[in-house]
């Protein structure tokens, strides 16, 4: 990068002088060698710089303090890199404003990195500030397939900030951007992945399970294990709730079966809930308990609330198709309470515990938190199970004259 600069520098001063390369170089070094200092593929020694600089009626310092602050500017980007690789985001992203500040070099590397930094700091604005203007540039001079990949990260970003609509809108961008673009094939796979897990999220089984397939049928890309692992369970969860009991006990043994050689114990406890889930569901509930109580009691060991919240939920479930509906609803609740930084999986549990009070005929409970349930999905445009709250809301409308019919002996109406 250095010697760019200083070539870059010595061509400058040259052009405003009027000399020729040849003019520049006569009686102190070839006209060759000029050429390649002024493309950066040859440095020049002390000696000659000073003699350049002489003809160029230019004090050396006017190019060595300039390489110099451009060897300082590599090194604080080299720092910064470091820094994000120890997580120190906070340092590196002061080092990289500063480099951005002062007109730095290597301008997208320099972007990006920021970008990234910016992502895990939680600075989603400006990490899309920067990706913006490199996608400006990039289609304004007809680069499409750095456009795609640029595109790509915007809807990472927009993932990171929870704003999963907008993330979906530039990955379709992206997909109608490939036929003129190229993505690596990692990068595609992880894409389908993004994409299949954030239709998941929101409800849309039916449109998550193609990109899920189509990232199998892709996977001799160069993932890592635990992303192939994630792609086995994100096929397993998805089939699941499409009603396909067999491929998802299949894809489940195949993600738990990787994160269990690769030794990663969060994922292969997620893994083991969901088996437990289709265990319960196809009636092997000695089965789906013991698995349940490994995960529960493994959960409590290291204070994972989240994970101990959802063990619960699929706990209650298995009892509830017991008919030990007490014990369920109990469970239910007690999972709401550790669930309280999950805002979607609150409202699961709490559209759970309404279809349980429903059908014990405590409807005023099973409208409260049908409810709930309702207000969190309308918050975060999930759309089918928005839907799969009216239906229950539905049935609690038609519930609700027997029950106040029974309750005060008459028909009551407004």
């Amino acid at each position: 990068m250095s010697n760019t600069s200083l070539g870059q520098q010595i061509r400058r001063a040259r052009k405003e002088s009027g000399l020729t390369q040849s003019e520049l170089a006569k009686g102190i070094v070839t006209s060759s060698m000029i050429c390649q200092i002024e493309n950066g593929k040859a440095f020049p020694s002390y000696t000659v710089l000073q003699s350049l600089s002489e003809r160029l009626g230019r004090p050396i310092e006017f190019f060595v303090s300039d390489t110099d602050a451009h060897n300082r500017q590599r090194s604080t980007y080299s720092l910064a890199k470091a820094l994000m690789a120890a997580a120190s985001y906070e340092k590196a992203y002061a080092l990289l404003k500063g480099i951005q500040t002062s007109g730095g070099t290597e301008t997208d590397d320099l972007r990006l990195t920021l970008a990234e930094c910016c992502q895990h700091l939680g600075k989603y604005d400006e990490a899309a500030a920067q990706l913006d203007e490199m996608l400006s540039a990039a289609i304004n001079i007809g680069e499409k397939s750095r456009a795609l990949s640029l595109t790509v990260r915007l809807g990472h970003v927009a993932l990171a900030a929870g704003q999963h609509q907008l993330a979906l809108y530039h990955w379709r961008k992206a997909q109608e951007m490939m036929p003129e673009a190229t993505l690596d094939a990692t990068e595609r796979v992880r894409l389908w992945l993004a994409m299949g897990s954030t239709y998941y999220k929101l409800g849309f089984v039916s449109e998550a399970i193609p990109l899920f397939e189509q990232a199998y049928a892709e996977k001799d890309a160069e993932l890592s294990f635990e992303e192939m692992g994630r792609l086995f369970l994100s096929l397993s969860l998805s089939h699941r709730e499409n009603g396909d009991t067999s491929q998802a006990i299949e894809c489940a043994e195949q993600a738990f079966a990787i994160f269990k050689s690769v030794r990663n114990a969060d994922l292969s406890l997620e893994v083991k809930r969901s088996l437990a889930a289709l265990a319960a569901e196809q009636g092997r509930h000695e089965e789906a308990t013991a698995l349940l109580i490994e995960c529960r009691n493994a959960y409590s060991r290291t204070y994972d609330a989240h994970g101990l919240g959802l063990t619960m939920v699929e706990t209650a479930r298995s009892l509830h198709l017991q008919g030990r509906s007490e014990e369920a609803i109990a469970e239910v609740q007690s999972a709401i309470t550790m669930l309280a930084a999950d805002e979607l999986e609150q409202a699961k549990a709490h559209l759970l515990l309404s279809n349980m009070r429903r059908e014990r005929g405590e409807i005023p409970e099973a409208v409260h938190h049908c409810n709930i349930a309702l207000q969190a999905y309308r918050k975060h445009g999930q759309s089918e199970h928005l839907m799969e709250a009216l239906d229950l809301s539905v049935q609690l409308y038609d519930q609700w004259e027997t029950y106040r019919a029974k309750k005060f002996g008459r028909s009551i109406t407004a």
